[in-house]
């Protein structure tokens, strides 16, 4: 039979949120260099329309109700590259230009 394992020490926790913490800052800021590498006229666009370009890696993490819920990067990564520049045409423009 098995042992238990020990409790975790609140200090081991606390260190492995900050680990889990740096890593997932770190993945966030790397899908915005995944959308210039992959569609920069769209990448140029997200960062015109959104401003900085911390606030544009958010964005494309944040989910999003014209997603149902998805983020941007969850759309691109099924290939729905249409549906995220119509949303971000819809942010930087209006429902005009959505038409």
């Amino acid at each position: 039979m098995p042992r238990p394992l020990p409790s975790p020490t609140f200090a081991a926790l606390a260190s492995e949120l900050t680990r889990l913490h740096d890593a997932r800052e770190a993945a966030i800021e790397r899908t915005l260099d995944a959308l210039e590498s992959s569609h920069p006229p769209l990448a140029q666009l997200v960062l015109c329309c959104i401003g900085d370009r911390h606030r544009a890696a958010r964005w494309l993490v944040m989910p999003q109700r014209a997603f149902a819920g998805r983020t941007a990067c969850d759309m691109l990564a099924d290939g729905d590259v249409e549906a995220v520049w119509d949303q971000v045409v819809y942010k930087q423009f209006g429902t005009v230009a959505a038409v």
